[in-house]
């Protein structure tokens, strides 16, 4: 009786509602170590409702239960992998509406098929209930044992000991109310040398013009880090990785103590002890799009990139483009719109009530190319167009006069109330030509070249108020914070080392090799670290 009722099973047409689930529940499995599980729980759920409406809807027109779930079946596999179809032929030169069109007419033959294929179609619905049970229940494994193994969230405790800190911040010395302080970050910007050498982007005087404004330029120091989270999570802590990967091992992949770590940073706890207020203006990017502890916080309608990721591998981007509609769907779009979005809304921050710590982060001149020298969106078919040179240098040159603009206004004041201005990048762009393993950057095979290229950035920094001798060439991210909070707040902070790190890649974040000596000395990290007394 018991093999008799699993053989009845097996004929049941479920696989209709187990392919709906399976494209997302697979995209979950392979990038647990950046996205909170719990993210791909609506669409799961919405994709398995629309499958057996679907299915009712048909069966009730008529069709046979069998065939109406073969149908539903095939409508998923058309909408959900068609992106993963057209990545996979692009370098056959196989795209546009051709492949599209291709995609479609097989789709509708194959459900033409299933409606006059005679039988009662046992056999297929069958081998495909067992085939995607299979699928999902090896995506629900790798979720559950990511969930069931993933290391408490690493907090780090007091990070830092500030000498003689204090709940309230000390007299002014002019007497007059605290300086506002900016951190604007832009993405993979670099060092000017190594964009000239190596991409050839010219100089057009963006740091000639900040030294003119009264910015001390550190034309080419370095980042600690080559990867977004793990420089962020170490500027914004004032500290180096080291306990925090001996803790999580060189096999974690999971990013999220690293977003713990920039949500719920020391440079915030630090500053809000002392009177300020926290103004969060990140981007689309999951890792500064919110904070709990941010009083001010503007957040870009679409944020999760794991939807964003999962909406360019369906059928909807493409359509959208046969349509005219210019790739309105796609994640290209969704950088851009955010980056305008946050440039635009910048400037009502300014007017907040001091005094006030502002971090913006700007998802630009960061891939994919989709600005224009002069602002305007760039789509992906005109993007295919330009010469790898051509795309870096229109974008960037838009960041270069967006961020001068938004400098301008912010020194538009008198010399008392002018604010501390930090204007830097995470990390410098990726080389071409790098090793992959798995799809993703290999860094333990980088050059010398290709990680000096990486490592090395600028950062200016407007100190109104105090002297800027402590400032020397090669002075890294590390030790951003802990010189300007000894400056203005004599927090008796040490200057670290400056070294730098490399991650293994994507999926062992915390697999760090220190290559400072490795790179060119340009920018050489220092073994002795510093003091820096106000």
């Amino acid at each position: 009786m018991a093999r008799s009722n699993l053989s009845n099973w097996v004929w049941q047409p479920v696989h209709h509602v187990l392919i709906a689930a399976y494209p997302i529940l697979f995209l979950l499995s392979i990038n647990l170590g950046e996205v909170d599980p719990r993210e791909a729980f609506v669409p799961t759920v919405a994709s398995i409702g629309i499958a057996i409406a679907l299915f009712f809807v048909l069966h009730l027109v008529g069709l046979p239960a069998r065939r109406s779930a073969l149908v539903v079946s095939v409508l998923a596999v058309v909408f959900f992998m068609f992106g993963h179809v057209a990545g996979a032929l692009e370098p056959m030169g196989l795209t546009g509406w051709p492949l599209l069109a291709g995609w479609l007419v097989a789709g509708v033959v194959l459900i033409g098929v299933v409606l006059v294929v005679p039988g009662d179609l046992r056999a297929p619905t069958g081998l495909l209930n067992i085939v995607s049970g299979i699928l999902v229940a090896f995506a629900l494994a790798s979720v559950a044992e990511h969930v069931l193994t993933e290391p408490d969230l690493w907090v780090g405790g007091q990070q830092v000991a500030a000498a003689g800190s204090e709940a309230t911040p000390p007299p002014p010395r002019d007497g007059a109310q605290p300086r506002d302080i900016y951190y604007l970050m832009v993405e993979d910007y670099g060092a000017p040398r190594n964009l000239i050498e190596h991409l050839d982007v010219p100089d057009d005087g963006i740091y000639d013009w900040l030294a003119d404004a009264g910015f001390t330029v550190l034309r080419d120091t370095r980042s600690n880090y080559g990867r977004t989270p793990l420089s962020v999570a170490s500027s914004m802590n004032m500290i180096y990785l080291d306990e925090l990967a001996a803790e999580m091992g060189p096999d974690e992949p999971s990013h999220r103590p690293l977003d713990r770590m920039v949500r719920n940073a020391e440079v915030v706890s630090f500053l809000k002890d002392r009177g300020y207020s926290y103004v969060l203006l990140g981007s689309q990017y999951y890792l500064t799009d919110n904070s709990e502890m941010a009083d001010v916080n503007p957040i870009f309608a679409q944020t999760s990139d794991f939807l964003a990721v999962l909406s360019e591998s369906t059928i909807l981007p493409s359509i959208a483009n046969l349509l005219g509609a210019e790739d309105e769907l796609s994640d290209r779009r969704r950088v851009y719109d955010a980056a305008v979005w946050g440039l635009d809304t910048f400037p009502e921050l300014v007017e907040l009530p001091g005094p006030k710590f502002v971090f913006l982060h700007l998802y630009l001149p960061h891939p994919p190319w989709v600005v224009g020298e002069d602002g305007e969106y760039v789509t992906r078919e005109a993007d295919e167009e330009r010469s790898w040179t051509e795309r870096y240098r229109s974008q960037w040159s838009f960041v270069r006069g967006q961020m001068k603009a938004l400098i301008e206004g912010l020194l538009d004041g008198p010399e008392e109330t002018r604010p501390i201005i930090i204007y830097t990048t995470d990390e410098g762009p990726n080389p071409r030509g790098m090793p992959e393993v798995e799809g993703n950057i290999d860094w333990s095979n980088a050059t010398d070249e290709q990680l000096d290229l990486k490592l090395s950035i600028f950062t200016a920094y407007h100190l109104p108020g105090v002297s800027d001798d402590c400032l020397y060439p090669g002075m890294s991210s590390v030790n951003t914070f802990r010189l300007v909070f000894n400056l203005y707040f004599d927090a008796g902070l040490p200057l670290l080392a400056d070294r730098n790190y490399i991650h293994r890649d994507r999926s062992h974040p915390y697999d760090l090799t220190d290559v400072t000596d490795r790179l060119s000395a340009e920018s050489a990290g220092s073994d002795t670290p510093r003091t820096c007394d106000s």
